[in-house]
Parts: structure tokens; C-alpha cells; sequence
């Protein structure tokens, strides 16, 4: 079995001291890699660091997080990493609306200036999006044949799903999906096309239905599937394989060891 979460922190510092042991655990139930994003300035040098103690386990992204924007960013700081070899891409950026966020105003011209990296360097896009939906598609859609990317642990509903699936972009699940009181989620996993599909744990953020948030690993990602192969009446194997595949389709940088 092969398997890749396709975002999750391990750059977060609850996993400095247990790393080692976090990879080793993954490894053994055929996690073979994971996307590891930066999400602040201080995680970047953290999210190389990491890429250079595990190569073929941990591949990086470099970006600025919607919660992390201040108008007084760096962008050529963020530039110095996703200019690295081992960017695979460009991430975690997008937009939040939630209250306590900074302003749409700050929020969007930050996002368009790492999608206008990405379409230059050809990297996909890793995509934080949250009350913001409308405001994504009107400006991914200006994008649209020059970029590519994942809207990762998706909380949008099946509607606006078909609309970013439509310009060509992927739909990432992570341990929401496997809560039994989440319908929303488990109607926009049923109607996903498989050939957009994308696992993912964003741990040690999100919660599965069997392990707090501050407890999850690449490891569960194995949940993830499983839930997602029960609600489309597939195999995991099924599950697995299409996840993998199209991780691969999508960042053409990993590779499987």
C-alpha cells in the first residue's frame, strides 16, 4: 500500500519532540509521504528543515496562511523558499472571512500575489478556504488553465465543489469526513468525481471520529479513507489507489520510495 496525506503539519512544534517516532508510525501502515505546509513566517525554516532531516517522507510547501496576513508581509522572504528545489508547491494560502481574521481587504491581495507566484513557477496550490467561498471562485476562475491546486479539508457544500472541480481544481478530505454527524460532508465525499479526490489528516488540527485533534497523525489518514470508501461503497484499496494517483497527477515532484 501506498499512501500520501497530502497536507498536514508536522512542521507544528507538538511534534519537535516525537517526529521521528510520528514518521515511523506512518511508514509502518504504508503512509509513504506526506505534504508538509508552512503557514507563518517562522515555519518556513521550519518546513525545510524538516524536508532536509526526511527526504521521500516529507515533501514542502512555502506560503503565507489567511490568519497569519499582515499588510506589512514579506512576500520576497516567501519567495526565497518557494524558489527551493524541494517546493513542491506553493502553500497554505487562501482566504478566511471568518470574524476574527484580518480583513477581506488585507486577505486578497496576499492570496494573489502567492496564485500569481504559483502560475509563474508552476506550482500547484495548497487552498485554506473558509466563509469565503464566493470570493474564492471569482478569483480562481481568473486563473483558470493557469494554475492548479487542492481546496484541502473542504467545508464547502456539494454545490460549490462542482464549481471548483469545473476549473479543474481537486477536493481534499481530512478527519471531518469520518464524524457521524457530518452529513454535509459525507454527501460532498458521495459526489466528488474520483478523479478529484485527495486524503489528507491537516493534523494535528482536525479531529477524527475517533481521535482529538492534538492527537492526529499521518497515520490517520488510513481513517479518512476508510470512511470516505463506506460512504461511496467502494474498497479502501479502491480508495487508496485513487487518492495516490491523483496526488501524484497533481504534485508531479513526489515520488514514492
Amino acid at each position: 500500500m501506498n499512501l500520501i496525506d497530502t497536507h498536514c503539519h508536522l512542521n507544528d512544534p507538538s511534534f519537535s519532540d516525537r517526529i521521528t517516532e510520528v514518521i515511523g508510525r506512518a511508514k509502518a501502515v504504508g503512509v509513504k509521504s506526506a505534504i508538509v505546509p508552512a503557514y507563518d513566517m517562522e515555519s518556513l525554516e521550519r518546513t525545510a528543515k524538516l524536508a532536509e532531516s526526511f527526504p521521500g517522507f516529507v515533501f514542502p510547501a512555502y506560503g503565507l496562511h489567511p490568519w497569519f496576513i499582515a499588510e506589512d508581509a514579506d512576500f520576497t522572504v516567501i519567495r526565497s523558499y518557494i524558489n527551493r528545489k524541494d517546493a513542491i508547491a506553493i502553500g497554505e494560502i487562501g482566504l478566511d472571512f471568518s470574524p476574527e481574521c484580518p480583513s477581506a481587504g488585507i486577505q486578497a491581495p496576499a492570496f494573489i500575489c502567492q496564485l500569481d507566484m504559483a502560475a509563474e513557477l508552476r506550482l500547484p496550490v495548497l487552498i485554506h478556504c473558509r466563509k469565503a467561498y464566493d470570493k474564492l471562485y471569482e478569483i480562481l476562475r481568473q486563473y483558470q488553465g493557469r494554475i492548479k491546486g487542492v481546496l484541502h479539508s473542504y467545508s464547502g457544500g456539494r454545490d460549490a465543489m462542482a464549481k471548483f472541480t469545473d476549473l479543474g481544481f481537486y477536493i481534499a478530505f481530512s478527519g471531518s469526513v469520518t464524524r457521524e454527524n457530518a452529513r454535509k460532508y459525507h454527501r460532498t465525499a458521495e459526489a466528488v468525481p474520483l478523479e478529484r479526490l485527495l486524503l489528507e489528516t491537516d493534523a494535528p488540527s482536525i479531529a477524527t471520529e475517533s481521535t482529538a485533534a492534538s492527537a492526529v497523525e499521518p497515520i490517520q489518514v488510513l481513517e479518512v479513507a476508510q470512511r470516505i470508501a463506506a460512504i461511496r461503497k467502494l474498497s479502501v484499496a479502491d480508495i487508496y489507489n485513487v487518492s495516490t494517483q491523483n496526488a501524484l497527477k497533481l504534485f508531479d515532484k513526489i515520488f514514492l520510495s
